[in-house]
């Protein structure tokens, strides 16, 4: 039985639903990217709340936690407060919050720039490192939320949200 053929109460899939009315109400616009978009929201949203859950019983928000891995990442574990808000896609009010946030916690630590007086650094310290280690192995058994997908899944799906950032110029 195709989706057309169903009646609407009867389609658990809330992305088919929306496609059984898109086509019902014939409605203009390219109904592919609207029910990928939906798709993508409906997953995005599903894989944060299983990471939220974990990084709950750790004390961090996503926000931290991706401050953190940023910063273990790092060459030296030292990046700009303002890069970091830039990497991080939230504002700079966001990233000062977290940047005390986990300051007071001992997780990372602010200094002044070297050479530039208006610049702040936040290095990560060894408590940091444990933290962001043990989230990571928290969230590694846990899939990092993407129950499941197999490994190919994963893959494909990084390296098509890889290709369209990359075509918007998030590089």
């Amino acid at each position: 039985m195709s989706i057309d053929d169903r009646t609407p109460d009867v389609i658990s899939d809330p992305v088919d639903w929306a496609a059984h009315f898109w086509d019902q109400q014939a409605l203009d616009g390219d109904e592919r990217r609207f029910l990928t978009l939906t798709s993508l929201l409906r997953y995005q949203r599903i894989v944060a709340d299983a990471v939220d859950v974990k990084l709950k019983a750790h004390g961090l928000n996503m926000t931290d936690y991706l401050l953190l891995m940023t910063l273990l990442l790092s060459e030296t574990g030292t990046r700009l407060i303002s890069a970091l808000a830039r990497n991080l896609l939230v504002h700079a009010t966001t990233e000062t919050l977290a940047t005390d946030r986990l300051e007071s916690r001992d997780l990372l630590e602010r200094s002044p720039h070297p050479t530039d007086r208006r610049a702040t650094c936040v290095t990560i310290t060894d408590k940091g490192r444990d933290a962001a280690r043990a989230v990571t192995s928290a969230l590694t058994a846990d899939e990092f939320g993407m129950h499941g997908g197999t490994d190919q899944d994963v893959e494909q799906l990084r390296a098509a949200l890889t290709a369209m950032r990359q075509s918007v110029g998030d590089a």
